[in-house]
């Protein structure tokens, strides 16, 4: 896993549940819960991008490494941001949400199993009930034979089926791809879906889905955040 750096973007500003990366998750913020989760994954490099000094602060107080950017519309034009001020190094850098406290080193294996064009990009996604398919929050995505996203949206996909395919939020991206995504302009579905991956897609690159049993808790709602209570240890 040498050449590979994990970016986490984790911010403040948070419309639905404000100030998250500092919840608290059974006496750990959910930040820390994040990087506690990929810190054995034996990545190169793990570095939090944000932009409070608040979560600047919890990061580096518990041994890990952050760096503060500027403003990002989203959370990979914010991991490009942390990219650049890295140096640019070259191999694969994995975007890994900041909400996402069920991560270990499971899901870096599986990005890093995934053989790599230089524009492509690698991301992982979990069977779900027709039930929680139905919840806008929850991304579905539908992939071709070769496991190349056809669609990602918040609408069920397929619309008759036993199940879903829930979309984790995590990404793998080249050097060469991740300055591309982060620069795309939205496009018509991406703007219409709200959903960044989208955009990539409209403007050619390719998407490989890796699927699989992953912890996906996906942190952004107070429910959200009480199920992730009880999922380590119902404090």
């Amino acid at each position: 896993m040498a050449g590979t750096v994990v970016i986490i973007p984790a911010r403040m500003g948070s419309a639905r549940l404000p100030g998250k990366p500092l919840a608290d998750i059974c006496g750990r913020s959910l930040i820390l819960r994040v990087l506690d989760g990929v810190a054995g994954s034996g990545v190169s490099r793990i570095v939090v991008a944000t932009d409070s000094s608040r979560i600047h602060g919890e990061v580096t107080a518990a041994g890990y490494e952050a760096v503060i950017t500027g403003p990002a519309e989203n959370g990979t034009q914010r991991v490009y941001a942390a990219w650049k001020i890295l140096g640019s190094p070259e191999g694969r850098i994995i975007n890994l949400q900041g909400d996402e406290p069920g991560v270990d080193h499971r899901w870096i294996d599986a990005l890093l199993s995934v053989d790599m064009d230089p524009m492509t990009v690698a991301t992982l996604a979990g069977k779900t009930d027709m039930e929680k398919a139905a919840d806008p929050s929850v991304v579905k995505v539908v992939f071709r034979k070769d496991r190349r996203a056809l669609y990602f949206s918040r609408s069920i996909i397929p619309w008759s089926g036993e199940f879903c395919f829930q979309h984790v939020g995590v990404y793998c991206f080249t050097h060469t791809s991740l300055p591309v995504c982060a620069c795309s302009p939205a496009g018509r579905l991406s703007s219409a879906e709200k959903l960044e991956q989208l955009s990539w897609m409209e403007n050619g690159v390719d998407v490989s889905v890796v699927t699989g049993e992953w912890n996906g808790l996906g942190v952004d709602t107070p429910e959200d955040l009480e199920e992730a209570r009880r999922w380590f240890g119902n404090c």
